[in-house]
């Protein structure tokens, strides 16, 4: 059989790749992921060094290349490297809800000092919202629920953030075209078109809110969390007990939630 003048030519290397023949600075890039992986936690130069039987300035150069594409980042206290914003869109559910618990944690810590209330941190799972992170109120009187625990979305603050990326197609194909929602409580949001009618605002606002619609009594006031593709990834929120809620606090808290979220979106989403 002749073979084709034009056919490109492949040695037997390219037909069949060896050991020999990977690329040496990507085998030990993607060893020191590998590292981190089974670690499971922030580790230092020196320590990778150690641990891989690489010279540091091999090391550093490695991390300088993953960092700069946001495969790691590094904590700027501890000066240790973890995981970056990538891990949100290549790793497993377990992996990236990790990162996210790590990069809001500090900011979801200073607003629970500044507005003395529980606050939370939401993700969109099966049509429901569920709470990945939760700090309470040091209040005597203090909302009880938990992390781990999912909510209905049209019934509550941080549902109503990630509705609002949707379209109202998608909204009523969620709820079967039904006309009635469930509610939670007398106050919850009984039909689609009311909720509709809400979303339309929060598609504006960027702030939701739920006063005693998931929990009675419990007033709450969320706020997206983007991704550098402008998707809600995550939904922070803070709550309270109803009857510590007024106008003025209301619009303190919400602002409060929208400055920490953004705030938050900018350290996940800064190149």
């Amino acid at each position: 059989m002749n073979k084709d003048p034009n056919a490109p030519s492949t040695t037997e290397n390219e037909a069949s790749p060896s050991r020999g023949s990977t690329i040496k600075s990507l085998e030990k890039a993607l060893g020191v992921l590998e590292l981190m992986i089974d670690e499971g936690r922030d580790l230092s130069i020196t320590e990778i060094s150690q641990r891989m039987s690489l010279g540091k300035g091999t090391v550093h150069r490695i991390l300088a290349t993953l960092k700069e594409h946001r495969f790691v980042q590094q904590d700027a206290n501890t000066r240790m490297y973890g995981f970056g914003v990538r891990i949100l869109q290549i790793g497993t559910a377990g992996k990236r809800e990790k990162f996210l618990r790590k990069a809001m944690a500090p900011f979801l810590r200073e607003l629970r000092v500044i507005c003395n209330e529980t606050v939370n941190a939401a993700v969109w799972e099966y049509n429901e919202i569920r709470y990945i992170f939760r700090i309470e109120s040091e209040e005597m009187l203090r909302i009880a629920t938990t992390s781990g625990q999912r909510f209905p979305a049209h019934c509550c603050a941080t549902g109503k953030i990630f509705l609002s990326y949707l379209t109202d197609e998608d909204i009523i194909r969620i709820y079967g075209g039904k006309k009635t929602l469930k509610q939670l409580t007398p106050q919850s949001i009984g039909t689609v078109d009311d909720l509709l009618t809400q979303i339309a605002t929060v598609r504006t606002t960027r702030i939701a809110y739920d006063d005693e619609e998931a929990l009675s009594a419990v007033f709450c006031v969320a706020a997206p969390i983007l991704s550098n593709k402008q998707e809600c990834i995550a939904a922070i929120s803070i709550s309270s007990p109803k009857h510590r809620m007024n106008p003025e606090r209301i619009e303190a808290f919400a602002r409060l939630v929208a400055e920490t979220a953004a705030q938050i979106t900018r350290t996940m989403t800064e190149e």
